[in-house]
């Protein structure tokens, strides 16, 4: 604290409020041909959701594995913050192309192939498979952002650039394949293999910064494990050294050499004067023409000067350089660069078809006819809602949907699922205990089968659990023809469109927020008795009456009777009970006293006023208090006593006749 004469000032921040959070924010597993995998991914619309999954298919695993891309599209035309996972078998695939550097000592340059590695399930393998091995030297993997089968139709061609004063810049063209068979552009980059390559703003160009960063199909890798760059590198990309001063060149044969009078070419030079050289020059004129050559010994007082020969075993190879020395201008500006060879990644790609991606899989999800494995694709799915799939990238279980400090949710949505994995929706919601699952019962064509899965298969009994009926026809734009889908389809856009028309505490049923224009058929319209009996089953219908299809009914699974058999009302506690959290996050730490009580007691009755203001509230109470023996244990206790609103579900008309 100082002590000497003087004005001293503090800001005291007493502005802080209970920050409301967002009520509507959906999370769902699903299957899909493309896409990352096995990765918990925050989606922000439909357009981004198409760019990354591509468009729901009904077709591509059938009516009980294809609707959650479906359910996605929904929720993304009402809200835009969803958690999508696409889910695959841990023994799932990537396509992919390893662009190799192959160099003997006896080759007077380094050639390129393209090879395929026929198991690649993880990202540590790609950086696996980038080890050099005996005279292949991998310069690196280009694979897709997920894995499956879909991304072997993905093809790639590497050309020159048209700037003959750029060296070893190319552009990057990426294919993929159409329904008619064609290759069709869908990316296009200017790369290059060297990491502090630039374009002329000054923005990197290399290969692996612009396919991480600016593809929405590949990615690029360059890095071993150890971090170190690829073998290949060394070759064919990494620039020993270059043009330091003035710069002058000898091209007649028996005395070809270059010079650089800051350059100390020792570093670089063959001495003894035999064997195989370990480095070249390439020389660029004012014009662009390229002569270049392999590194004797060198000379000069500093030396400056280097012979330059015409092949990399020096025992046999003639002091000349190899390139179009007649049309070389020695008079002007000349400019060089010392490399391992000189050698370019196009001609691994002069045929007239682009070079494809191969070997993606989606490993046992798919039998070996090609058809779906409805064993595995339950075991994902479940899977997916349960946090132990194997995220490819970083090799562990991909268990995001459990972290409830840093991945929130609230609602989890069903697609027509298997039972199993229904259960494991209702486990997930029960285990996090701040979202609620929206399932359907099943596929059921009768009431009397519907009552019956109630009874025996979807047996829950929570109040974060809702159940809905009944499967329907609607007509899907993506195929164009009609489909049979879960009542969940429709759920997924009536709660986010109710939350934004109303608020999440008002019901998202009757014909004011929950009326369907889409259906064309449903498997049952259930009768007034029938609707008895489904409501103390507390299964919701929907339900066809003269003036249209609506959602008839908003209850969770729990069987006892209480406010919180009302989705709505379950909903706005689990609301109040995630924003009173964070809010009093802020006071941990601070002093054990009635002034930290107080503030805490008047925000969060400020923050239920205004609840109460908009319908959610009839009442409520708030106590903010510590005994001795609490503020020993450093602990203070906030009671909250909810009278939350209620729907209403019955309307008596009295007639009186006098």
């Amino acid at each position: 604290m100082a002590i000497s004469p003087g004005v001293y000032s503090k800001i005291i921040d007493l502005s802080s409020y209970t920050q409301q959070i967002a009520g509507t924010i959906g999370f769902i597993p699903f299957l899909s041909k493309k896409g990352r995998d096995n990765q918990l991914t925050f989606i922000g619309g439909r357009s981004e959701y198409i760019s990354e999954w591509g468009e729901p298919n009904i077709q591509d695993y059938g009516k009980n594995y294809s609707q959650g891309p479906y359910i996605a599209y929904n929720y993304l035309g009402e809200s835009g913050a969803l958690y999508g996972i696409r889910c695959l078998p841990d023994d799932a695939k990537f396509a992919n192309m390893v662009i190799n550097t192959n160099l003997a000592p006896s080759d007077s340059t380094a050639s390129i192939t393209i090879t395929y590695e026929s198991s690649i399930n993880t990202y540590a393998e790609i950086k696996t498979a980038l080890e050099t091995v005996e005279t292949v030297f991998p310069l690196c993997m280009i694979y897709p952002i997920g894995r499956g089968e879909y991304y072997n139709g993905i093809s790639l061609r590497f050309t020159a650039h048209s700037n003959p004063m750029l060296s070893d810049v190319y552009i990057l063209d990426i294919y993929e394949k159409q329904s008619d068979g064609d290759d069709v552009i869908i990316e296009s980059f200017q790369i290059s293999f060297e990491p502090t390559a630039t374009d002329l703003s000054g923005d990197s160009i290399w290969i692996e910064y612009i396919l991480n960063n600016y593809s929405s199909i590949l990615r690029c890798e360059m890095n071993l494990t150890s971090g170190d760059y690829s073998g290949g590198y060394d070759l064919v990309s990494k620039v020993f050294d270059k043009n330091i001063g003035n710069v002058s060149a000898v091209t007649t044969d028996s005395y070809a050499t270059i010079s650089d009078d800051k350059q100390l070419f020792s570093d670089w030079d063959k001495n003894p004067e035999a064997g195989t050289a370990t480095y070249m020059v390439e020389a660029k004129d004012e014009k662009g023409i390229i002569i270049y050559g392999w590194l004797g010994i060198s000379s000069g007082t500093y030396s400056e000067t280097i012979n330059v020969f015409d092949g990399r075993d020096l025992d046999t190879a003639s002091q000349s350089w190899l390139g179009d020395t007649d049309n070389f201008d020695t008079s002007g500006d000349i400019t060089y660069r010392i490399k391992k060879s000189l050698t370019s990644i196009t001609s691994a790609f002069i045929s007239a078809t682009p070079v494809a991606l191969r070997q993606g899989s989606e490993g046992s999800l798919l039998n070996a006819d090609g058809s779906l494995s409805t064993t595995i694709a339950t075991q994902v799915l479940s899977g997916g809602y349960a946090g132990t799939l194997m995220n490819p990238l970083t090799g562990e279980d991909e268990d995001s949907m459990l972290d409830t400090e840093n991945f929130y949710f609230s609602m989890v949505f069903d697609a027509g699922y298997p039972a199993s994995v229904k259960t494991q929706i209702s486990t997930l919601v029960q285990t996090r205990r701040d979202c609620v699952a929206v399932l359907d019962n099943g596929d059921n064509a009768t009431y009397n089968l519907s009552i019956s899965s109630r009874s025996n298969t979807n047996t829950f009994n929570n109040y974060y659990t809702a159940l809905y009926e009944s499967f329907n026809k609607v007509y899907d734009i993506f195929t164009g023809q009609d489909i049979w889908v879960s009542p969940i389809y429709h759920m997924s856009y009536l709660l986010p469109r109710n939350d934004n028309v109303a608020e999440l505490w008002y019901a998202a049923a009757g014909f004011n927020r929950a009326a369907i224009d889409s259906i064309k058929e449903l498997r049952y319209s259930p009768k007034l008795g029938q609707r008895d009996q489904m409501y103390l089953k507390q299964l919701n219908p929907i339900v066809k009456f003269s003036n249209g299809y609506v959602v008839w009914g908003q209850l969770t699974s729990q069987s006892k009777s209480s406010a919180l058999s009302d989705l709505n009302i379950v909903r706005l506690v689990l609301y109040i009970k995630r924003m009173f959290e964070q809010y009093c996050r802020g006071f941990v730490f601070e002093q054990n006293d009635a002034i930290t009580w107080s503030k805490v007691e008047g925000e969060l009755k400020a923050s239920l006023e205004q609840i109460k203001k908009k319908r959610g509230l009839d009442n409520y109470s708030i106590k903010v208090y510590a005994t001795d023996y609490m503020k020993k244990t450093k602990t203070f206790t906030v009671d909250v006593e909810l009278n939350a609103t209620r729907t209403t579900e019955k309307i008596d008309l009295n007639f009186n006749i006098k």
